[in-house]
């Protein structure tokens, strides 16, 4: 993935989704619902997410507060 000089690494809505193993479907969701920042390349429909907020969105489970869903 190539990096400008502030070492911002940008994805495209595919790379997100092959990098968190998740579908676009949930990828939209949170961009939808604000958890995940996106951005737009000038002029076109293209979306971009920075790979630190991919990994934001990460966090450690806990058990007592899981809402279990079953994966397909």
């Amino acid at each position: 993935m190539p990096k400008n000089s502030d070492e911002t690494v940008w994805m495209t809505i595919t790379e997100a989704q092959e990098y968190l193993k998740v579908s676009k479907t949930t990828l939209y969701d949170c961009m939808k619902d604000g958890r995940l920042p996106f951005y737009y390349i000038r002029g076109t429909r293209q979306r971009r997410v920075k790979k630190a907020d991919l990994d934001t969105l990460m966090t450690i489970g806990d058990r007592t507060q899981e809402t279990f869903h079953e994966e397909s």
